[in-house]
């Protein structure tokens, strides 16, 4: 089923069910989330990389305001629900893009590879070590009660935007945390810097 919804491209992948902070501060993004608190509906976030706009994204809703300023920008906390796929895009009048998108699944629903998730945790708990970051009680009961825990691990995985959105492009959930382990399998092996790790893995914004 093909909706329509207003487009926020931006340096950032959103994961579903990830929570991510942002600053609002131009006049057509404050009109569009505005309407989107009034309305609690939908707007998506794409990734900008270089001058490329992705296709593939995450459906969002405000799920708190922080703080409002006296220049009616504010700092709001969003979640991550849905994938979608942009299939053609317009500008809204008040100057932002809007989408007619369809929802974008996994094809492949079945994971059963518990040795890989394993090995792929193993790997990830290592590095986190290394680091000395806490995480919170939070993210690690967030990690054993998702569905998808390739998108939970992915938020805290030090890897950039490219991959990011390679990770939310893939349809399989045993792709994705292959992907995963391949990563951390070789940031484990090259980086052996605990304050680089910490930096690639504290950096990242998405919030436990």
């Amino acid at each position: 089923m093909k909706k329509v919804v207003p487009i926020f491209p931006l340096n950032l992948v959103m994961f579903p069910d990830a929570i991510y902070p942002l600053h609002i501060f131009e006049e057509r993004y404050k009109r569009m989330i505005n309407k989107s608190i009034k309305n609690n509906s939908y707007f998506g976030i794409v990734s900008k990389i270089d001058l490329d706009i992705s296709r593939i994204g995450c459906l969002v809703k405000v799920a708190s305001i922080l703080k409002k300023h006296e220049n009616r920008s504010m700092d709001i906390l969003v979640k991550g629900y849905s994938r979608f796929i942009a299939e053609s895009t317009s500008f809204h009048d008040d100057g932002y893009l809007e989408a007619e998108v369809s929802l974008f699944g996994d094809t492949e629903y079945m994971f059963e590879d518990n040795l890989l998730f394993r090995e792929t945790l193993e790997i990830f708990k290592s590095i986190i070590d290394r680091t000395s970051l806490q995480l919170g009680e939070g993210f690690w009961n967030k990690l054993e009660n998702a569905t998808d825990k390739s998108f939970k691990l992915a938020e805290k995985s030090g890897l950039n935007l490219k991959q990011q959105q390679d990770i939310l492009s893939l349809q399989s959930e045993k792709e994705r945390m292959k992907y995963l382990h391949k990563h951390l399998e070789k940031l484990e092996n090259t980086l052996e810097r605990a304050e680089i790790l910490k930096e690639l893995i504290s950096t990242d914004g998405y919030i436990n």
